[in-house]
C-alpha cells in the first residue's frame, strides 16, 4: 500500500511541474528528474530458462539426464532470444549503454543522452530524447553509424512510458534498409522488476517482400503465484506445420522444474513435465 501511495504522489508531482512549467524559462531543471525505463523492460532476461547452467545443482548438460520436455519449449524461446539479440542487436545494446550517461535537458520538457556505443567494431554514436508530456514520457533512439556503410540519425526504436515508470511499450524498427516496425513489446512492472512482457512480431512482409509468415506471432512472460512462478505464452508460425501453433510453459526459477503444453508438438492438450535437474518426468 505504501509503494502505490508513493508511485502515485510522484505521478502526482510530476503533473503537478508539467502543468506549472511548461516551457524553457525555467533554468532550475533537474537533469536527473527524467528515469529512464529498465533495460529489461526492452530485454528480459532468458538465460535462466534457456542455459544448461541454470539447473539444480549446475549440473552441466553432458552430466544432466536433460528430456525433450524442457529441450522443446527450450527452443521455442531461443527463437525470440535469437530474434532480440541478434537481429535487434545496435538498438539493444544503445539502450543498454544509456544506463552508464548522464543526460541534458535540452529544452521542450525534453531529455537527452548522447554517446558512443561500445562493443562493436564499427563506431555507432546513439541520441535518446525523453519528452515529458502529460500523459507520459515519449522515447525515441537515433543511431548513427560512421565508417563502412554509414548512416546518420536512424530512428531505430520509439516508445511510451507511464508517468510511473511501472509500464509502457516499445516499437523496434528492423534496420537502416528496411526502416519498417518488426517487433512491438508491452511491458509492466512490478517490485521493481518486470512482472509481464509481450513480444510481439509486427513485421508484415519478409526480406523479399512477400507476406511475412510470422506476423502475429507473440511470446508473452510473465510472473505467477504457485510453485511454477513463471510463465511464458506462445504463438509462433511454425514453417513445417505451416500455421500457428501455441505453446504454454510454466516453470520454477528457483528449481528450474517446470512443464509445457504444445498440441502440436506433442499432439495432445497433456502437460509434460522435466524436473530440477532437465530430465523427463511423469506430471503429478
Amino acid at each position: 500500500m505504501k509503494t502505490k501511495l508513493i508511485h502515485a504522489l510522484w505521478a502526482f508531482v510530476i503533473i503537478l511541474n508539467f502543468s506549472c512549467d511548461n516551457s524553457d524559462e525555467n533554468n532550475d531543471v533537474n537533469a536527473d528528474a527524467l528515469v529512464l525505463p529498465p533495460y529489461e523492460s526492452m530485454a528480459v532476461d532468458f538465460d535462466d530458462f534457456l542455459d544448461d547452467s541454470s539447473i539444480a545443482d549446475k549440473q552441466t548438460a553432458s552430466t544432466a539426464k536433460i528430456g525433450e520436455n524442457w529441450l522443446y519449449p527450450r527452443l521455442v524461446v531461443g527463437f525470440w532470444n535469437t530474434a532480440l539479440f541478434t537481429n535487434l542487436a545496435v538498438p539493444i545494446a544503445s539502450f543498454k549503454s544509456a544506463f552508464s550517461h548522464e543526460s541534458e535537458f535540452i529544452g521542450d520538457n525534453t531529455w537527452q543522452w548522447m554517446y558512443t556505443v561500445d562493443g562493436f567494431a564499427s563506431e555507432y554514436t546513439a541520441r535518446l530524447t525523453g519528452e515529458l508530456t502529460s500523459d507520459g514520457v515519449i522515447w525515441e533512439m537515433y543511431v548513427s553509424k560512421a565508417g563502412t556503410a554509414p548512416f546518420n540519425e536512424f530512428l531505430w526504436f520509439s516508445g511510451v512510458s507511464a508517468l510511473d515508470g511501472n509500464s509502457g511499450e516499445w516499437t523496434l524498427n528492423q534496420n537502416v534498409e528496411t526502416p519498417t516496425p518488426i517487433i512491438n513489446i508491452q511491458w509492466s512492472r512490478e517490485n521493481d522488476e518486470i512482472g509481464s512482457i509481450k513480444y510481439t512480431w509486427v513485421r508484415e512482409l519478409d526480406e523479399d517482400g512477400g507476406d511475412d509468415l510470422f506476423y502475429g506471432s507473440y511470446l508473452e512472460y510473465g510472473l505467477q503465484e504457485g510453485d511454477y512462478n513463471v510463465f511464458y505464452d506462445v504463438h509462433i508460425y511454425d514453417s513445417e506445420y505451416e500455421d500457428f501453433i501455441d505453446v504454454d510453459i510454466e516453470w520454477s526459477r528457483s528449481e528450474f522444474y517446470g512443464r509445457v503444453m504444445a498440441p502440436s508438438y506433442f499432439e495432445n492438450d497433456a502437460w509434460y513435465c522435466w524436473d530440477s535437474t532437465g530430465a523427463d518426468v511423469v506430471c503429478e
